[in-house]
Protein backbone atom coordinates (compact mmCIF):
# COMPACT_ATOMS: atom_id res chain seq x y z
CA UNK A 1 0.00 0.00 0.00
CA UNK A 2 1.32 3.49 -1.25
CA UNK A 3 0.29 5.79 0.92
CA UNK A 4 2.79 8.44 -0.26
CA UNK A 5 0.90 8.95 -3.40
CA UNK A 6 -2.67 10.89 -4.01
CA UNK A 7 -5.57 8.42 -4.95
CA UNK A 8 -8.52 9.89 -6.96
CA UNK A 9 -11.04 8.31 -4.39
CA UNK A 10 -9.55 9.48 -1.67
CA UNK A 11 -9.82 13.00 -3.26
CA UNK A 12 -13.24 12.10 -3.89
CA UNK A 13 -13.98 11.37 -0.19
CA UNK A 14 -11.90 14.30 0.91
CA UNK A 15 -14.28 17.31 -1.32
CA UNK A 16 -17.82 15.21 -0.12
CA UNK A 17 -16.51 15.55 2.96
CA UNK A 18 -15.44 12.02 4.18
CA UNK A 19 -12.57 11.56 6.39
CA UNK A 20 -11.48 8.15 5.09
CA UNK A 21 -8.30 10.06 3.32
CA UNK A 22 -4.42 10.69 4.24
CA UNK A 23 -2.76 14.39 4.07
CA UNK A 24 -1.45 13.49 0.81
CA UNK A 25 -5.01 13.37 -0.37
CA UNK A 26 -5.99 16.58 1.08
CA UNK A 27 -3.34 18.43 -0.61
CA UNK A 28 -3.94 16.76 -4.03
CA UNK A 29 -7.42 18.24 -3.32
CA UNK A 30 -6.58 21.65 -2.27
CA UNK A 31 -4.46 21.81 -5.27
CA UNK A 32 -7.02 20.65 -7.48
CA UNK A 33 -9.62 23.24 -6.05
CA UNK A 34 -6.79 26.32 -6.79
CA UNK A 35 -7.61 26.17 -10.59
CA UNK A 36 -11.23 24.23 -10.40
CA UNK A 37 -13.18 25.48 -7.67
CA UNK A 38 -16.30 24.31 -8.42
CA UNK A 39 -14.94 20.23 -7.95
CA UNK A 40 -16.82 19.87 -4.99
CA UNK A 41 -19.75 21.30 -6.64
CA UNK A 42 -19.26 18.44 -9.78
CA UNK A 43 -18.08 16.04 -7.14
CA UNK A 44 -21.73 16.35 -5.13
CA UNK A 45 -23.63 16.26 -8.17
CA UNK A 46 -21.73 12.85 -9.12
CA UNK A 47 -22.54 11.85 -6.11
CA UNK A 48 -26.29 12.86 -5.77
CA UNK A 49 -26.89 11.36 -9.22
CA UNK A 50 -25.43 7.87 -7.54
CA UNK A 51 -28.27 8.10 -4.95
CA UNK A 52 -31.19 9.10 -7.76
CA UNK A 53 -30.23 6.22 -9.72
CA UNK A 54 -29.73 3.43 -6.74
CA UNK A 55 -33.48 4.41 -5.69
CA UNK A 56 -34.58 4.24 -9.71
CA UNK A 57 -33.01 0.47 -9.36
CA UNK A 58 -34.68 -0.53 -6.23
CA UNK A 59 -38.22 0.53 -8.15
CA UNK A 60 -37.59 -1.22 -11.42
CA UNK A 61 -36.57 -4.83 -8.46
CA UNK A 62 -32.85 -4.63 -9.36
CA UNK A 63 -31.27 -6.42 -6.72
CA UNK A 64 -27.82 -7.35 -7.86
CA UNK A 65 -26.24 -3.91 -8.40
CA UNK A 66 -22.53 -4.16 -9.60
CA UNK A 67 -20.56 -0.58 -8.93
CA UNK A 68 -16.97 0.12 -10.76
CA UNK A 69 -14.48 2.49 -9.45
CA UNK A 70 -16.47 2.81 -6.46
CA UNK A 71 -14.40 4.67 -3.67
CA UNK A 72 -15.02 4.90 -0.08
CA UNK A 73 -18.40 3.24 0.42
CA UNK A 74 -19.32 6.52 2.73
CA UNK A 75 -21.49 9.47 1.86
CA UNK A 76 -24.56 8.27 0.97
CA UNK A 77 -23.31 5.53 -1.57
CA UNK A 78 -25.70 2.40 -3.29
CA UNK A 79 -25.94 -0.06 -0.55
CA UNK A 80 -26.94 2.75 1.47
CA UNK A 81 -29.82 3.62 -0.96
CA UNK A 82 -30.40 -0.38 -2.37
CA UNK A 83 -30.38 -1.80 1.40
CA UNK A 84 -31.84 -5.22 0.03
CA UNK A 85 -29.74 -5.31 -2.70
CA UNK A 86 -26.36 -7.51 -3.31
CA UNK A 87 -24.09 -4.60 -4.05
CA UNK A 88 -20.48 -5.59 -5.50
CA UNK A 89 -18.00 -2.58 -4.96
CA UNK A 90 -14.32 -2.78 -6.84
CA UNK A 91 -11.41 -0.22 -6.55
CA UNK A 92 -7.96 -0.42 -7.92
CA UNK A 93 -6.25 1.52 -4.55
CA UNK A 94 -5.40 -1.11 -2.13
CA UNK A 95 -5.28 1.15 0.67
CA UNK A 96 -9.28 2.40 -0.24
CA UNK A 97 -10.19 -1.46 -0.92
CA UNK A 98 -8.47 -2.38 3.16
CA UNK A 99 -10.50 0.44 4.18
CA UNK A 100 -13.96 -0.12 2.79
CA UNK A 101 -13.68 -4.02 4.04
CA UNK A 102 -13.10 -2.88 7.23
CA UNK A 103 -16.17 -0.54 7.25
CA UNK A 104 -18.65 -3.27 5.21
CA UNK A 105 -17.55 -6.19 7.15
CA UNK A 106 -20.65 -6.91 9.05
CA UNK A 107 -22.91 -5.95 5.92
CA UNK A 108 -23.20 -9.10 4.63
CA UNK A 109 -25.31 -7.92 1.40
CA UNK A 110 -22.31 -6.20 0.73
CA UNK A 111 -18.67 -6.63 -0.86
CA UNK A 112 -15.58 -4.96 -2.03
CA UNK A 113 -12.82 -6.23 -3.73
CA UNK A 114 -9.78 -4.94 -5.42
CA UNK A 115 -10.02 -4.67 -8.81
CA UNK A 116 -8.94 -2.78 -11.81
CA UNK A 117 -11.51 -1.91 -14.58
CA UNK A 118 -8.98 -1.98 -17.53
CA UNK A 119 -9.03 -6.13 -17.18
CA UNK A 120 -12.70 -6.81 -16.27
CA UNK A 121 -12.67 -10.63 -16.19
CA UNK A 122 -12.01 -10.73 -12.87
CA UNK A 123 -14.65 -8.49 -11.82
CA UNK A 124 -17.41 -10.29 -13.67
CA UNK A 125 -16.38 -13.39 -12.33
CA UNK A 126 -16.36 -12.48 -8.75
CA UNK A 127 -19.82 -10.50 -9.69
CA UNK A 128 -21.33 -13.81 -11.28
CA UNK A 129 -20.07 -16.14 -7.76
CA UNK A 130 -21.46 -13.31 -5.61
CA UNK A 131 -25.23 -12.81 -7.54
CA UNK A 132 -25.57 -16.19 -7.56
CA UNK A 133 -25.02 -16.84 -11.25
CA UNK A 134 -27.64 -13.78 -12.14
CA UNK A 135 -26.48 -11.54 -14.84
CA UNK A 136 -29.73 -9.19 -15.04
CA UNK A 137 -27.50 -6.82 -13.11
CA UNK A 138 -27.70 -2.73 -12.94
CA UNK A 139 -24.19 -1.19 -13.03
CA UNK A 140 -22.72 1.97 -11.71
CA UNK A 141 -20.20 3.82 -13.41
CA UNK A 142 -20.04 7.10 -12.45
CA UNK A 143 -17.33 9.15 -11.65
CA UNK A 144 -15.14 6.88 -13.45
CA UNK A 145 -15.42 7.01 -17.24
CA UNK A 146 -13.31 10.22 -17.97
CA UNK A 147 -10.58 8.84 -16.16
CA UNK A 148 -10.71 5.97 -18.63
CA UNK A 149 -8.88 6.40 -22.44
CA UNK A 150 -11.16 5.67 -25.07
CA UNK A 151 -9.58 2.29 -25.57
CA UNK A 152 -10.36 1.01 -22.11
CA UNK A 153 -13.70 2.62 -21.79
CA UNK A 154 -14.90 0.76 -25.17
CA UNK A 155 -13.62 -2.23 -24.13
CA UNK A 156 -15.01 -2.46 -20.46
CA UNK A 157 -18.00 -1.62 -22.55
CA UNK A 158 -18.02 -4.37 -24.56
CA UNK A 159 -17.34 -6.73 -22.02
CA UNK A 160 -20.11 -5.75 -19.84
CA UNK A 161 -22.47 -6.16 -22.57
CA UNK A 162 -21.63 -9.63 -23.55
CA UNK A 163 -21.21 -10.46 -19.66
CA UNK A 164 -24.61 -9.06 -18.85
CA UNK A 165 -28.61 -10.50 -19.51
CA UNK A 166 -30.65 -8.44 -21.18
CA UNK A 167 -32.87 -6.23 -18.66
CA UNK A 168 -29.65 -5.17 -17.34
CA UNK A 169 -29.26 -1.12 -17.17
CA UNK A 170 -26.39 1.32 -16.34
CA UNK A 171 -25.70 4.50 -15.38
CA UNK A 172 -22.88 6.82 -16.09
CA UNK A 173 -21.51 9.79 -15.83
CA UNK A 174 -19.08 12.10 -18.10
CA UNK A 175 -17.51 15.09 -18.20
CA UNK A 176 -17.01 17.22 -21.08
CA UNK A 177 -14.96 20.14 -21.51
CA UNK A 178 -12.75 22.42 -24.49
CA UNK A 179 -9.38 21.31 -23.89
CA UNK A 180 -8.52 24.71 -25.99
CA UNK A 181 -10.02 26.53 -22.43
CA UNK A 182 -7.28 27.77 -20.59
CA UNK A 183 -9.31 26.89 -17.55
CA UNK A 184 -10.32 23.49 -18.88
CA UNK A 185 -6.39 22.43 -19.55
CA UNK A 186 -5.28 24.04 -16.68
CA UNK A 187 -7.92 21.76 -14.33
CA UNK A 188 -6.76 18.63 -16.56
CA UNK A 189 -3.00 19.29 -15.58
CA UNK A 190 -3.69 19.71 -12.14
CA UNK A 191 -5.85 15.90 -12.26
CA UNK A 192 -2.80 15.00 -13.96
CA UNK A 193 -0.57 15.76 -11.25
CA UNK A 194 -2.42 14.37 -8.93
CA UNK A 195 -2.64 11.08 -10.75
CA UNK A 196 -5.59 10.98 -12.85
CA UNK A 197 -5.64 11.47 -16.24
CA UNK A 198 -9.07 13.18 -17.86
CA UNK A 199 -10.84 12.18 -20.71
CA UNK A 200 -13.65 14.54 -21.39
CA UNK A 201 -15.91 13.49 -24.36
CA UNK A 202 -18.76 15.10 -26.10
CA UNK A 203 -22.39 13.40 -26.49
CA UNK A 204 -21.21 11.52 -29.93
CA UNK A 205 -18.18 10.64 -28.50
CA UNK A 206 -20.05 8.68 -25.87
CA UNK A 207 -22.14 7.20 -27.56
CA UNK A 208 -19.79 5.76 -29.86
CA UNK A 209 -17.98 4.73 -27.54
CA UNK A 210 -20.95 3.24 -25.30
CA UNK A 211 -22.04 0.62 -27.97
CA UNK A 212 -23.36 -2.09 -28.58
CA UNK A 213 -25.18 -0.57 -24.72
CA UNK A 214 -28.03 1.89 -25.94
CA UNK A 215 -28.76 5.01 -24.53
CA UNK A 216 -32.03 5.60 -22.90
CA UNK A 217 -31.41 9.30 -21.53
CA UNK A 218 -28.28 11.90 -22.27
CA UNK A 219 -28.40 15.16 -19.92
CA UNK A 220 -26.75 16.93 -17.76
CA UNK A 221 -26.24 16.27 -14.44
CA UNK A 222 -27.80 19.62 -12.86
CA UNK A 223 -30.95 18.53 -15.40
CA UNK A 224 -31.26 15.47 -14.01
CA UNK A 225 -31.20 16.76 -10.26
CA UNK A 226 -33.31 19.94 -10.96
CA UNK A 227 -30.06 21.98 -9.66
CA UNK A 228 -29.38 24.15 -12.25
CA UNK A 229 -29.54 27.04 -9.97
CA UNK A 230 -26.43 25.48 -8.21
CA UNK A 231 -23.95 26.32 -11.03
CA UNK A 232 -22.92 29.07 -13.01
CA UNK A 233 -20.57 30.12 -15.82
CA UNK A 234 -17.76 29.82 -13.33
CA UNK A 235 -18.81 26.17 -12.52
CA UNK A 236 -18.43 25.72 -15.85
CA UNK A 237 -15.04 27.28 -17.03
CA UNK A 238 -16.72 30.29 -18.63
CA UNK A 239 -19.83 28.10 -20.30
CA UNK A 240 -17.47 25.07 -21.74
CA UNK A 241 -17.55 22.60 -19.36
CA UNK A 242 -20.53 20.43 -18.08
CA UNK A 243 -20.99 16.78 -16.43
CA UNK A 244 -23.75 14.59 -17.86
CA UNK A 245 -25.70 11.80 -16.83
CA UNK A 246 -26.45 8.84 -18.85
CA UNK A 247 -28.81 5.80 -18.28
CA UNK A 248 -28.00 2.71 -20.97
CA UNK A 249 -29.92 -0.57 -21.41
CA UNK A 250 -28.47 -3.84 -22.47
CA UNK A 251 -31.72 -4.43 -24.63
CA UNK A 252 -30.97 -7.28 -26.33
Amino acid sequence: MDMTKPNISRIYDYVLGGHHNFEIDRMAAEQIMKVFPAYPHWAKLNRWFLQMVAGQWVELGHQHILDLGSGMPTQGNVHEIATEAQVLYCDRDSVTVAYAQELLQNTTNVRYIEADVSNPQPILQAAAEFFGGERRVAIGCIGLAYFLDDTTLSGLMQALHDWAAPGSVMALSQAYGEIRNDDNQATTDAFKRSGAQLFPRDEAAVRRIMAPWEVREFKPLATWLNMGDMLDDSDRAGGSAEMFGVILERAR
